[in-house]
């Protein structure tokens, strides 16, 4: 871990919030600070899920999310941004029958009613304005053992590390856990693997657990 750390340190240089904070991490390759395979590991997606990637930027996650799910899975990847929506479409254009592009609003993600098994958010959840009651109605997307899991630079940083979050563009913990719980969910998973993010996984209230 401070290995990790110590190398984040020495590569980062100055940018702007595209990404998990001011600092560009290319040298390394974002596999080695994000950690992709493990998320997805930790998520226990299985054949046939189906999986919405919220604010899915340039589609990093969704070769990842695909391959877990299978042919007979579906991944839902949102933007709010048309462009994006316009690049993502060309980009996985020969991935349609897995991969389908949704163009969501900045208060409704457009996702199918009780169809979602698991909603991913991956450096988005402090762009989202109304939280709480943005994700009290996603609820109505999920189906009866969906999953919330929200992946978000970490506001509790402190000395240098402190320096890898921009502020404005980050949460802590505890403020995440807060408003999800007013939003209608409970905690169900907590990871702590990511160096620089929060990692949390949230269930409805009164919702049956996901089985592994």
């Amino acid at each position: 871990m401070r290995q990790t750390i110590a190398v984040l340190l020495l590569a980062g240089v100055l940018a702007g919030c595209n990404g998990v904070s001011k600092f560009d991490f290319t040298t390394l390759g974002r596999a080695t600070w994000q950690r992709p395979e493990d998320i997805v590991r930790a998520l226990a997606l299985a054949p046939g899920d189906r999986v919405a990637d919220l604010g899915a930027g340039e589609g990093y996650f969704l070769p990842y999310l695909a391959q877990a799910v299978g042919s007979d899975g579906r991944v839902y990847a949102v933007e709010v941004d048309s462009e994006l929506v316009g690049k993502l479409e060309e980009r996985f254009r020969e991935d349609g029958a897995t991969i389908e592009v949704v163009l969501g609003q900045t208060d409704d993600p457009e996702l199918p009613d009780g169809g979602i098994d698991l909603v991913l958010i991956v450096n988005t959840y402090h762009h989202i304005e109304d939280r709480p009651g943005y994700f009290a109605k996603l609820r109505g997307d999920l189906s009866p053992t969906g999953r919330v899991a929200i992946i978000e630079p970490n506001a509790d940083l402190t000395g240098l590390m402190g320096l890898l979050s921009e502020e404005g563009h980050e949460s802590s913990g505890a403020e995440i856990v807060e408003e999800m719980r007013e939003a209608g969910y409970r905690p169900a998973e907590s990871f702590d693997f990511l160096p620089v993010q929060v990692f949390e996984v949230f269930a409805p209230e009164g919702a049956l657990a996901a089985t592994p």
